[in-house]
């Protein structure tokens, strides 16, 4: 290509991670056998002019058209965080179109039109091609969407896994087992696309270009969640299976297996997925709080009326038609006041003057209707990720869902834990009706390479110096592999991912010593501003926010995001988060609770702990008062008591103080007492040690 082309050209050549639709018109070509050409061309034009529409409404790009087909992406030229979610919205969206233009048509002929539709993501070059030097996408992907509209029946979409792994929990789905598609040497799973649900059943997260990784050492464990499905499908009672194990050893992972199975196969249970926080523990009924809001698209930022109006509605929409002994708005008067939603004038508030136990004890009955109500329609599971970080005024509500009570309530909660949690709380022992207790992993070459198909060329003496050093960990395995693995950084930064490629395998290549060495150089081996943008996230803590990161960036000392025009650093923010997140560092996640504000999480809980302590001590006070500001002016009373833990390491002992002891009144007046005393006991500590 000459250099004078490739100047006139609009896009870069580059990699990206993007989502392929191909639709296929059925029927078209046999009405093209019986009508003559003109009435054909207006018919033609008519279609794709309505649904070209469609595909533009949703942020899709048209690459072509082909008779009676056509090739939309998502990802390229540019990319966003849900692509992949208004690609399969759009397909939806592209079905309901043509089926209403054939209602509609005066033309009788256009009855018998259908669309195919398959759907896939993952890497394409984008590239030009041929004489007018066309922008497109070219790669497995394109081919594997393509295959998957092929076998689509008229009127259905089918997506590909790394589709569905993006935007499980946004829509209904129906797994398809073992697919033969043309040009596969392997299998692959799809899954039909039933319907996009109003009400999200989980939190989700936006990474899917990810290092190809397939569980494996876990098959009895993964056996027992599901004889505990089989078990859910004639229960009566709730029921808990608890998943036991030390840090990295696998547990939110097996989870993440189940949830996905489970979700492809049986589209009527109704999934809820939540996870508890180390900085949460003080902040009363947080999981229930998340739970809900996500349920129902509620943001801790927006106006207390219209949040209460928000989740009254989802409560109306949950409730269903049967009658009973309670309504549905006093259901959300008094489980909405349960997770701090202000109700101004409530008689079903009034009627308890001032009784917080006793309004504590309607809200756990409440919270168990509507759970049942919502049963009605398929059994719920409820994925409790790192139970040990779960508040105290959650485990209560949890635990009195787990009692055996007169009315059904078809509800499997399935919990990861760490053993130390139990020592004092051994009482869920005794409530889970099955425990399973993952142990090291005893890797070998083949199980590695069985696990992680990139490092198949390896050698088995590099393989097994990495499986000794992983110990079991399936956590530090993972992360050993991707040392091996180095990102493509060619580009000028707009390519929203580039892909994964193992470096030249050295038997003589040198292994951290430990997990956290071995994160520490994960980290060193990002770009610095990328580096340093993941240190400035870690202050906020697991999970954290684009804005707090620019707010503790804008802070006068040590870093060099600094002293930057907003526009600048705005884009060195952006494109160091981009990089973390190919590097499966962290994960964007699509439900925020800041409404306007990107949400992320650390992958794991030990590598925010290894951010955190490379930030110099000197520094740490000025950043965690930027965090605590920016919390400050977003967060509800609710979550007070985070909010003074940044002023407490910032050292702003007033405020803390002052916000702690709101946090305090806040927990007393939710009745949540175990939690108010260690709150009060966290004060007298803060005030001796000033007295000093």
């Amino acid at each position: 290509m000459s250099e004078n082309a490739a100047a006139d050209h609009p896009y870069p050549e580059e990699r990206r991670f993007a989502t392929v639709l191909f639709a296929d018109l059925q029927g078209f070509t046999a009405l093209a056998e019986e009508l003559d050409f003109e009435t054909i061309s207006d018919m033609i034009k008519e279609i794709w002019t309505r649904l070209d529409a469609v595909v533009l409404k949703h942020g899709g790009y048209i690459d072509k058209h082909i008779g009676d087909e056509v090739m939309a992406i998502w990802g390229a030229p540019y990319g966003a965080e849900d692509d992949a979610e208004k690609a399969v919205s759009c397909a939806l969206a592209l079905v309901e179109s043509l089926r209403r233009y054939c209602q509609e048509s005066p033309r009788e002929e256009a009855a018998g039109l259908k669309l195919k539709i398959g759907l896939h993501t993952g890497q394409v070059l984008a590239t030009y091609l041929g004489l007018r030097s066309e922008y497109t996408v070219i790669g497995d992907t394109v081919n594997t969407a393509k295959r998957l509209a092929e076998i689509a029946d008229p009127q259905v979409v089918i997506m590909g896994h790394t589709t569905y792994r993006m935007v499980r929990g946004a829509f209904r789905v129906r797994r398809l087992e073992s697919l033969e598609l043309r040009g596969k040497t392997q299998p692959v799973t799809g899954y039909v696309v039933e319907e996009k649900l109003e009400q999200p059943t989980r939190v989700r997260y936006a990474g899917g270009e990810s290092l190809e990784t397939r569980m494996v050492g876990r098959d009895d464990a993964f056996s027992d969640l599901l004889d505990l499905y089989e078990a859910l499908q004639a229960a009566s009672d709730p029921f808990l299976g608890l998943i036991i194990g030390e840090a990295g050893i696998g547990k939110s992972r097996l989870l993440m297996e189940f949830e996905s199975r489970m979700g492809g196969l049986d589209s009527a249970v109704n999934f809820f997925s939540v996870r508890g926080l180390s900085e949460a523990e003080k902040s009363p009924f947080y999981v229930w709080k998340s739970l809900w809001k996500h349920r129902f698209g509620i943001h801790e930022n927006e106006q207390p009326e219209i949040a209460a109006e928000r989740f009254l509605r989802g409560v109306l929409n949950s409730w269903g038609k049967r009658l009973g002994s309670f309504s549905a708005v006093e259901a959300a008067h008094v489980i909405g006041a349960l997770i701090g939603l202000e109700w101004k004038n409530s008689p079903y508030l009034a009627a308890f003057q001032g009784d917080i136990l006793e309004r504590n004890r309607k809200a756990f009955a409440l919270t168990r209707e509507l759970l049942g109500r919502i049963a009605e329609a398929g059994p719920i599971i409820l994925l409790v990720d790192d139970l040990h970080w779960v508040d105290q005024g959650s485990l209560a509500l949890l635990a009195e869902l787990l009692n055996p009570a007169a009315d059904a309530l078809p509800l499997f909660v399935g919990a990861t834990v760490r053993p130390q949690f139990l020592v004092n709380n051994f009482q869920w022992l005794n409530r889970a009706y099955q425990t399973i207790r993952l142990e090291p992993i005893p890797f070998t070459a083949d199980l590695i390479r069985q696990a992680y198909p990139k490092v198949e060329h390896f050698p088995d003496a590099l393989l097994t110096r990495m499986a000794d050093r992983a110990s079991g960990s399936p956590f530090f395995l993972e992360e050993l592999v991707k040392s091996f693995i180095q990102f493509d950084a060619e580009g000028d930064g707009r390519s929203s991912a580039a892909p994964l490629r193992p470096k030249p395998p050295s038997i003589a290549h040198p292994i951290p010593e430990n997990l956290r060495a071995l994160l520490q150089a994960r980290m060193d081996s990002l770009p610095r501003e990328a580096r340093e943008v993941l240190q400035l996230a870690s202050v906020t803590g697991r999970v954290f926010w684009t804005g707090a990161i620019k707010a503790a960036a804008r802070q006068p000392v040590g870093t060099g995001l600094l002293n930057l025009p907003d526009e600048v650093l705005d884009r060195v923010i952006t494109n160091g988060l981009r990089q973390i997140v190919r590097a499966e560092l962290a994960f964007p996640r699509t439900d925020s609770i800041y409404e306007g504000e990107q949400e992320y999480i650390f992958k794991h809980q030990m590598l925010q702990e290894v951010a955190y302590d490379t930030l110099p001590q000197k520094y740490l006070k000025f950043y965690h008062f930027a965090v605590a500001r920016w919390l400050g002016e977003r967060a509800s009373p609710g979550f007070n008591a985070m909010v003074a833990r940044h002023y407490e390491k910032a050292g702003n002992m007033s405020t803390a103080l002052r916000l702690y002891q709101s946090a305090l009144d806040y927990a007393e007046n939710h009745g949540v007492q175990n939690e108010a005393e260690r709150i009060r006991g966290h004060i007298r500590n803060i005030q001796q040690h000033e007295r000093k």
